[in-house]
């Protein structure tokens, strides 16, 4: 048996790369690897963990690393990252890390994120322990994209990038380090399939059987660009076309932001903010087509994924892994981003074809289960496991 330490600050609220964790742990081949969770804290995916029955730790850390997230860390300054680092060496979290290590005879760690990465990547190297993690971040050439550069080739052995998109963005000399391979995120297709999905929301809409819904799930942030998604609903009601409705999932920053600007644009019969949802199968069951504006940061996309699983067209901006998952022309149309005239136009054409939205949903189905499952993401990810504990 291999045990593998599955490394998370469990802080964090749950997103793509948290599920994909989850699902990693638990579904494991049961006769090769033995996985145990050591944890910071008890959040909504260590919980969900816990419930497989998989062996847990608690490794208390100090709420002020854990509460820190890559983004918000001001790179700049140095008296920020000399005590970060004062933070983590007299916390003494390492050396209890290594402790762990040695008592659980773990023979690989996997980090699930970037606080873990540097904690995991440091004890590891200490112990001549190999380390492996996911890389979900899309990062910039600033200065904070290439010190996490650094750091992850320094401290991991091999980077699993969820996108080629990402995978390039580990290039040194004019080449992509070896360590560095590409394993797309996946997705439960049996979950989203909307052979299997009510589409009750509909009828609490109370929604006219010939209305086009327009669907944005994500987080309500700047870089995200739900408001040319706002702007580009206006227009079309202009235009004329009266038989839109948007509905946009999700919560975040500029929600407020967002909700007056459909005020003032006088949408306030035309869009419905939603919040967070667990019930995104059923929401996409009712969806004619998804936009995704995101604008500069989007390592792989997993609402393109999940809309595509449910035969649902994808309107995407032309950013990060988003090239990679939609086939532009078949499974969706790929724009400019902050182009709200690129947005028009491909909404206009896809409420204009019904046909083309079928065909556009049947190819993102039958692309979805050749390449983003779950079971392909895990099995390739159990033979980077195997294929680094015998040394290739």
């Amino acid at each position: 048996m291999i045990n593998i330490m599955f490394l998370m600050n469990g802080a964090k609220p749950p997103r793509g790369g948290e599920f994909l964790t989850s699902y990693l742990i638990t579904h494991l081949r049961k006769d090769f690897f033995h996985p145990i969770l050591v944890y910071a804290n008890e959040g909504v995916i260590v919980q969900e963990i816990k419930k497989h029955g998989i062996g847990s730790i608690q490794l208390k850390i100090d709420n002020r690393i854990t509460s820190i997230y890559p983004r918000e860390i001001k790179i700049y300054n140095p008296f920020f990252i000399i005590s970060f680092l004062w933070r983590l060496i007299v916390g003494g979290y390492i050396n209890k890390l290594r402790k762990l290590l040695k008592n659980n005879e773990i023979n690989l760690i996997y980090c699930a994120d970037n606080l873990s990465k540097l904690i995991g990547g440091i004890a590891g190297k200490m112990a001549g322990i190999k380390v492996v993690a996911h890389c979900h971040d899309d990062f910039k050439e600033d200065a904070l994209g290439k010190t996490m550069r650094r750091l992850y080739l320094l401290l991991l052995d091999r980077i699993l990038t969820v996108s080629e998109k990402v995978r390039k963005f580990f290039m040194v000399n004019g080449k992509i380090s070896e360590k560095a391979i590409t394993v797309y995120n996946g997705i439960r297709t049996d979950i989203f399939n909307r052979e299997i999905v009510s589409d009750d929301i509909r009828d609490e809409l109370r929604l006219k059987k010939d209305t086009i819904i327009i669907g944005s799930i994500g987080v309500l942030e700047k870089d995200k660009g739900q408001k040319y998604l706002i702007e580009a609903i206006a227009v079309l009601k202009s235009e004329g076309i009266d038989n839109i409705f948007c509905v946009i999932c999700g919560s975040g920053t500029e929600e407020t932001n967002l909700k007056k600007l459909v005020y003032v644009k006088g949408l306030r019969d035309e869009v419905l903010f939603l919040g967070f949802r667990n019930d995104i199968p059923s929401i996409l069951k009712i969806l004619d087509m998804i936009v995704i504006t995101s604008l500069t940061i989007e390592s792989f996309s997993m609402a393109a994924v999940e809309a595509m699983s449910m035969k649902v067209p994808v309107i995407a901006t032309k950013v990060g892994g988003l090239l990679e998952v939609v086939d532009n022309g078949k499974t969706g149309i790929i724009v400019p981003p902050g182009d709200v005239g690129a947005l028009c136009n491909s909404i206009r054409y896809l409420i204009q074809d019904p046909g083309i939205r079928l065909k556009m949903g049947e190819n993102g189905r039958e692309r979805v289960l050749e390449r983003f499952t779950i079971e392909e993401n895990v099995r390739r990810t159990e033979d980077i496991f195997l294929n680094i504990l015998k040394g290739n």
